[in-house]
């Protein structure tokens, strides 16, 4: 009878261990999108990591799992070609728990209205956090001035 008490014991001990385990390492792991809409080619960087490229019409996954930032920058032709960015900006995100979404706004009346109400801190021409929390778009409506016409890239092919 002591033994069958002992691994009860044993058991229960062991599977609380493994739930606050599995609770102390909660995160967002929430995949979000970058989305180029524009003519224009982006290069997306994920907290300092590697550069992603994306034509017009492309989209990439990225997982966000703690709070970090996003670079985007957009180009009129091939990025590193010695070319500067036309578009650059940073974003900084949060994933929290269940929540990944774009911080942007001021810190202004943030508990009555919500962060991002008076737009202190302008995106365009991205769009951040829509169609969903998280995503970053860079949509058609960019034209920035390309130094050589022809430069910018046909999204339909």
């Amino acid at each position: 009878m002591t033994k069958r008490i002992g691994r009860a014991w044993a058991g229960l001990v062991l599977g609380m261990v493994g739930a606050v385990t599995a609770v102390s390492d909660a995160s967002a792991d929430c995949l979000r999108r970058v989305y180029n809409r524009s003519g224009l080619v982006v290069v997306a960087r994920q907290d300092g990591g590697r550069p992603a490229t994306l034509l017009p019409g492309q989209s990439l996954s990225m997982r966000l799992s703690r709070p970090g930032q996003i670079d985007v920058s957009a180009y009129c032709g091939i990025p590193g070609a010695g070319g500067a960015p036309v578009l650059q900006r940073t974003f900084d995100y949060e994933a929290v728990l269940d929540r990944c979404f774009v911080r942007f706004g001021s810190d202004l009346f943030v508990p009555q209205l919500g962060r991002g109400f008076f737009g202190t801190q302008e995106t365009a021409p991205f769009t951040v956090n829509n169609p969903r929390q998280g995503d970053i778009i860079l949509g058609p409506a960019a034209q920035p001035a390309c130094p050589m016409p022809g430069a910018v890239l046909n999204r339909r092919g």
